[in-house]
């Protein structure tokens, strides 16, 4: 599996940096982008578990090489923070939680635009995208009159402090694997407009969505208490702990998602 991520990754450094002739254009973008972690099980929690509102930001360098004037294919290089922020009130117990999922992002685009002699260009981009997991950060506090705890989970490890009476308990524990997936497919796709600073120098203004194919989560973790090994997943809702039960069906998969509006910076090169 690696080998064909490997492969995969190759092929599209090199499909957005070839060119012959046309126009290379190269640049950096930011984006401030609203996330989303979907979960059907989540979503019909009720009180127990709500989503938030969840903002991050993506960036990074962006490569662009127009075959025509109207049609071109570029690459973005981009490092994405995202995720998705949680609360919840349950059997007297305020839960708040988050999830941080830090990407890289390599989308694979086909760009097409108006008149590049224009002041003012309009422009669309779609195309498939690799996502490959950096780093995340699970964290879910909970608070009672009886006391306080939290569980933090990042890499292979489980960390969790509880606080009762004035004594306080901490425990860790292992997962056998990453609690999300370290590569997915999705695709990308944006609309805006370009504007025309000088013939070389261009700033762009786009709205950017992107959607990641299947699971986000990796149902093959599993963590173990004591004597005891169980999946990492069975939870249901997420952040629910009154239920560890395998009479119901399985986790549904989570689906990550972004949109925001993309700034760019763009230098023309001239290759023909």
């Amino acid at each position: 599996m690696k080998h064909v991520q490997y492969k995969l990754v190759a092929l599209l450094l090199l499909g957005g940096v070839y060119a012959q002739e046309g126009t290379l254009k190269v640049g950096a973008v930011l984006l401030p982008q609203n996330t989303w972690l979907l979960n059907q099980d989540d979503s019909d929690a009720g009180p127990e578990l709500d989503y938030e509102v969840t903002w991050g930001f993506a960036g990074g360098l962006s490569l662009a090489y127009n075959f025509s004037d109207y049609v071109g294919v570029g690459l973005d290089v981009l490092y994405s923070r995202q995720g998705q922020k949680y609360k919840g009130v349950e059997n007297g117990t305020n839960l708040t939680a988050t999830t941080s999922l830090n990407y890289l992002k390599l989308p694979l685009l086909l760009r097409l635009g108006s008149d590049p002699e224009s002041p003012v260009q309009f422009s669309f981009f779609v195309g498939p995208q690799a996502n490959l997991l950096l780093s995340y950060h699970d964290k879910v506090e909970g608070v009672s009159a009886l006391g306080r705890g939290s569980i933090e989970v990042s890499g292979t490890t489980m960390k969790s402090t509880y606080t009762i009476g004035g004594v306080t308990i901490t425990e860790e524990e292992k997962l056998s694997a990453s609690a999300y997936k370290s590569f997915t497919l999705g695709a990308a796709v944006g609309l805006g407009v370009g504007f025309k600073v000088s013939d070389e120098l261009f700033l762009t203004l786009h709205f950017r969505g992107d959607y990641a194919f299947g699971d986000a989560e990796n149902k093959d973790a599993r963590i173990s208490y004591g004597n005891h090994d169980h999946p990492y997943w069975e939870q249901k809702p997420k952040y629910y702990f009154g239920y560890h039960g395998s009479s119901q069906s399985e986790r549904p998969a989570t689906s990550a998602l972004t949109g925001g509006l993309m700034l760019g910076v763009y230098y023309n090169l001239p290759l023909r």
